[in-house]
C-alpha cells in the first residue's frame, strides 16, 4: 500500500511545472534563455541561479561555483547548451558540508 502513495506523490510532484524562462531567438538565429538576475532562472525543469556580474552559478542546495570559461553570459541569454554546462558545473560544485578535507 505504501508504493501506491509513494507513486501518487510521485505524480503529483511531477503534475507541478516550474515557471521556465523565457526563451528567445539571438541574432545569430539560435535559441536563447534570459536569464533571471532576480531569482532563479528554470529552463527544461532544471533550475539555477545564475550571476552574470559576479559569473558565478548556484543549484540549490549546492555551493556557489564559477560559469564555466567560454560562456558568456554578459548579454543577459544563454543558449540550452550553455545552460546545461553550467547545470553541470553547479551539480559538481558540492552540497554544504562537502567542502575540502
Amino acid at each position: 500500500m505504501q508504493k501506491w502513495g509513494l507513486v501518487g506523490i510521485l505524480s503529483l510532484l511531477a503534475a507541478c511545472d516550474v515557471a521556465q524562462a523565457p526563451v528567445v531567438t539571438g541574432s545569430d538565429g539560435q535559441a536563447r534563455i534570459q536569464i533571471n538576475t532576480s531569482g532563479l532562472t528554470c529552463y527544461n525543469n532544471r533550475c539555477l541561479d545564475i550571476n552574470p556580474a559576479a559569473r558565478s552559478v548556484r543549484q540549490i542546495g549546492n555551493r556557489t561555483t564559477r560559469i564555466p570559461a567560454g560562456i558568456d553570459v554578459s548579454n543577459g541569454t544563454v543558449t540550452p547548451a550553455e545552460f546545461a554546462q553550467m547545470g553541470t558545473a553547479a551539480s559538481l560544485a558540492g552540497g554544504v558540508g562537502s567542502g575540502n578535507r
